[in-house]
């Protein structure tokens, strides 16, 4: 069967184990995650959180078909009775530029976006709180202006420093867009990265458009490079994915499958999945696999079936498909 390869767009830009502890730092596995040093501001590796890590698979500013802007509104919570140092990992494209971004900071005791180390630990039984995470960056002087209205897609890595039990620490995104006067949207809890992340995934996605009597759908998938190898030992790169659908009429494959890349800690987002893989139009519900063909760093994936008419989706986490 023949592939396809998803567009540079999407190219350059979407369990079972004990809890990983993170560090950064130049033999730990999040330092193909770590953003070059910023002048004046140089990263002090010796600061670095070491500990839980959350990860957000899918943080972005971008515009939608309609045309409709969707924004990320990201919470981070310390839950425990003590204070920790929380270390952040952005990483992703900038959708105009096509070029790859990639920030490195902390949260400081007053829940603001610092350099990574400054402004002290984040506060007992607190929450911080980014209405818009990408204006956020901008406005901690982090990342350009231009990039709300360039546009990003890519996903970001909590650390929460001491922290090695589940719970201790949490991070959510709500990715939403304006309706009627108010909002609609779609929200994410993050994932607690394990020392058995997975390189396979798979997800039930359904295309009812022009069916009657029943709501009119069709779904995006986000893939995550997320950035630390299946077993958190040594230093993730690139991957090479491949997707592929299967009818749940036969259970065979069907379509043309897809191939791309996804660089560390970046998703790729395929949008109308089922028209991007070339599904014929009898068969409205296939099983979507992705593979992980070459390349050393676990991924996580996200479904959305979203509304023709108020672009207001459901997402779900892919599940693995390891096994």
């Amino acid at each position: 069967m023949k592939s396809r390869t998803l567009p540079v767009l999407a190219t350059v830009l979407l369990a079972a184990g004990s809890r990983a502890g993170f560090a950064a730092g130049s033999d730990s596995p999040l330092s193909a995650r770590l953003a070059p040093a910023r002048p004046g501001s140089p990263q002090a590796v010796a600061a670095a959180a070491s500990g839980l890590g959350v990860n957000l698979p899918l943080v972005a500013r971008l515009i939608g078909a309609g045309p409709t802007l969707y924004i990320s509104t990201v919470d981070v919570s310390n839950n425990t009775a003590s204070a920790s140092q929380v270390d952040f990992y952005f990483n992703g494209v900038n959708l105009r530029m096509l070029a790859a971004v990639a920030v490195t900071g902390s949260i400081s005791s007053a829940g603001a976006l610092v350099a990574q180390g400054a402004g002290g630990t984040m506060r007992a039984r607190s929450n911080a709180h980014f209405d818009d995470f990408i204006d956020s960056l901008v406005q901690a002087g982090m990342l350009p202006a231009s990039i709300k209205d360039d546009g990003f897609i890519g996903s970001t890595l909590f650390v929460f420093n001491g922290f090695a039990s589940s719970g201790q620490g949490s991070a959510t995104v709500r990715f939403y867009n304006a309706l009627a006067g108010g909002t609609v949207g779609q929200s994410l809890k993050g994932h607690e990265l394990t020392t058995s992340e997975p390189q396979s995934l798979v997800a039930t996605v359904r295309d009812s458009r022009g069916k009657p009597n029943t709501p009119q759908l069709y779904a995006n998938i986000f893939i995550n490079n997320m950035g630390v190898t299946p077993n958190g030992v040594g230093t993730a790169g690139s991957v090479n994915i491949h997707v592929q659908a299967y009818a749940n009429s036969s259970g065979q494959p069907v379509g043309t499958p897809l191939d791309t890349a996804i660089g560390v800690g970046q998703t790729v987002g395929i949008s109308d999945v089922l028209a991007s893989l070339k599904v014929p139009a009898g068969e409205d519900t296939v099983l979507v696999y992705v593979n992980v063909t070459s390349g050393t760093a676990a991924v996580s994936g996200v479904f959305a079936q979203v509304d023709v008419t108020t672009r207001d989706g459901t997402t779900t986490d892919m599940s693995r498909a390891d096994f």
